[in-house]
């Protein structure tokens, strides 16, 4: 019994050394056969850390917009323990994430295959107000529609195709700007792409930038460009459109369909990221057409300045975003003002001294205006005792009988009473031009001059420790300047035409008001706006100080203005087109009083 017992034990003892001894051989081999499962750990770890930076790098993403397809890590990392999994699944495990760079003298592109987005785009030659490389796109902008999961990049040169499935995305980029853009993927009806970006910020005249910023785009039907409403929430829609563009100050982002773009959803608000560093948020959606089941589109994207010039060059609808007025305004300063600056830059002068000339070449212009409205201010300082006595003789400025003689005094003196208003009317449009035209000018930004470090922008002589409400936290001396030059004028004016209002103490009172309040409220205004367009402005006033002088001294003689006036009165007057009309309205008004007392 005891001897059975003991082999028992001894059989048991070899059995179990023999299946440990088994057991960890077969683990050894086990183990040298096993997939390489740590480099599929590294696959997903390539993938999924890219996207967490890009998520963060991306606060639009989490607003509506069709991002980047998240199933591309998903995917990979739900491969493991599968029996089957498909041919695609396959080939988008194999995918790593990457980026890839075109760029020429002017521009540089940096794209991913991760959503074949656009990451980044750097204008070149040009710095923000800070001193940093311009950025129009740093991982704030997405396009979405066709553009999901990872795709497989062919990159050569400075042409790049990426391809998912039939869906191939191919951009190319020449020796200007302009980026050349096409699409091909299967699509049974229209395909909406979402063109989300937020505007960074370039400049240092912030509310000056942000109100400046807005969606413009291209209507093919009607031949002519809209806009949404600058510096507030604003949305439209469109159909047949060749171009939207999300304009900014002095760049602008513009993508074109040379098929159009079917109809277009476009939004502009405030950024959800609302500070400092972004200006307006620009929410576009572009519908393109299918053709027998496919989409076939191309076209442009372009990021560059807006020089008007070079906006043309790229494509001659381009130059209408740069806000140079409407009419006859914007007539003036693209026809006029835009190639006279060019010229003058031409030659070399530096921009302090092209803004000179510039004042002297348009008061030039306006002298002949400039003149005939002193000469008529001549005239009626020569009226000014017989205007004054008979203001004396009808106290009531209602009085029809004092509005009659005092017609029947120009029509025997031959005075127009708007003959010195009237030719500076007519200048009006120029000075409404050169305002549209200094803060849209590319040309000027962040060029100094004096103490001014950018004629673009405001400049600053002291910095405030608050910011006072509508006039800012600093204190711009060109500003002042103006201010202190457009008073002097006011008050030398209203004491040339002191005659016109002869016996209005009403009008005079008014005009002193307007003498002391205009230089006030230009302060506010003009504080924080282009210290180029500042000092034009004082240019134009200190000019002006030399033609009166001038006009006075060697051209207007008032004496003998007045012998030629008794002349005219002695011929019994002639009766011009205006005397003529008020003649006639004064008729009309006596009339419908006469038959006011009848009805009574």
């Amino acid at each position: 019994m005891m001897e059975e017992k003991q082999g028992f034990d001894r059989n048991q003892i070899i059995g179990f050394v023999l299946i440990g001894v088994i057991f960890m051989a077969y683990t050894w081999w086990a183990g040298e056969n096993l997939p390489d499962e740590p480099v599929v750990a590294e696959q997903v770890v390539a993938v999924e850390e890219p996207m967490a930076i890009s998520d963060a790098a991306l606060p639009v993403t989490n607003q509506g917009i069709s991002a980047v397809d998240s199933k591309s890590t998903t995917d990979v990392a739900s491969l493991q323990g599968q029996d089957f999994v498909s041919n695609e699944a396959v080939a988008q495990a194999d995918i790593v994430i990457e980026e890839y760079t075109l760029e020429n003298d002017v521009v540089r592109y940096v794209f991913t295959n991760d959503g074949a987005q656009m990451v980044e785009v750097q204008v070149k030659g040009q710095k923000d107000y800070l001193g940093n490389p311009l950025m129009l796109v740093n991982r704030q902008q997405r396009l979405g529609g066709a553009n999901e999961g990872l795709f497989v990049a062919d990159h050569q040169g400075n042409h790049l195709s990426l391809t998912q499935g039939e869906t191939t995305w191919t951009f190319e980029l020449g020796e200007s700007f302009g980026l050349a853009w096409s699409l091909v993927s299967p699509s049974e009806g229209s395909l909406d792409l979402t063109w989300f970006q937020d505007g960074i910020r370039h400049e240092k005249a912030f509310s000056q930038e942000v109100t400046t910023t807005t969606t413009y785009y291209w209507e093919a039907s009607e031949g002519d460009e809209s806009s949404l409403s600058d510096g507030r929430d604003d949305e439209e829609s469109a159909s047949n459109v060749s171009w939207v563009a999300h304009k900014q100050q002095f760049f602008s982002s513009i993508f074109t369909c040379d098929q159009h773009f079917t109809h277009v959803d476009l939004r502009t608000e405030t950024p959800v990221q609302n500070d400092s560093t972004r200006t307006r948020a620009f929410r576009s959606k572009v519908s393109l057409a299918a053709v027998n089941g496919e989409i076939r589109a191309s076209g442009l994207w372009v990021h560059m300045p807006n020089q008007y010039d070079m906006l043309r060059e790229v494509d001659e609808t381009f130059g209408n975003i740069i806000p140079f007025g409407w009419g006859i305004f914007g007539w003036i300063s693209k026809g006029v003002v835009v190639p006279f600056f060019g010229y003058l830059e031409g030659l070399g002068l530096g921009y302090g001294l092209i803004i000179f000339v510039m004042a002297l070449f348009f008061k030039g212009i306006l002298s002949p205006l400039t003149f005939a409205s002193y000469k008529s201010m001549a005239k009626m300082r020569v009226l000014k005792p017989e205007m004054d006595a008979i203001a004396e003789k009808y106290p009531d400025k209602g009085d029809s009988k004092k509005q009659q003689e005092t017609m029947a005094l120009y029509q025997k003196t031959g005075v127009n009473p708007l003959g010195g208003c009237l030719p500076q009317l007519l200048g009006l449009p120029i000075l409404i031009a050169l305002f549209r035209f200094f803060p849209a000018s590319f040309e000027l930004r962040q060029q100094g001059f004096l103490w001014a470090d950018d004629l673009s922008s405001y400049d600053s002589i002291m910095e405030l420790p608050m910011t006072i409400p509508f006039y800012g936290d600093h204190v711009s001396l060109f500003t002042i300047l103006m201010a202190i030059s457009t008073f002097m004028y006011t008050k030398m004016n209203n004491q040339m035409s002191a005659g016109s209002t002869a016996g209005n103490n009403m009008m005079q009172q008014q005009m002193k008001v307007i003498q002391y309040l205009m230089p006030v409220m230009l302060l506010v205004w003009f504080n924080s706006y282009s210290s180029g367009l500042s000092y034009y402005y004082f240019l134009s006033n200190i000019l002006v100080f030399g033609q009166q002088w001038a006009i006075r001294k060697f051209f207007i003689n008032e004496d003998a203005i007045r012998a030629k006036i008794e002349v005219t009165k002695s011929k019994g007057g002639r009766k011009s087109k205006f005397a003529s009309k008020m003649e006639s309205m004064m008729e009309q008004q006596t009339e419908g009083n006469r038959r006011t007392r009848r009805m009574k």
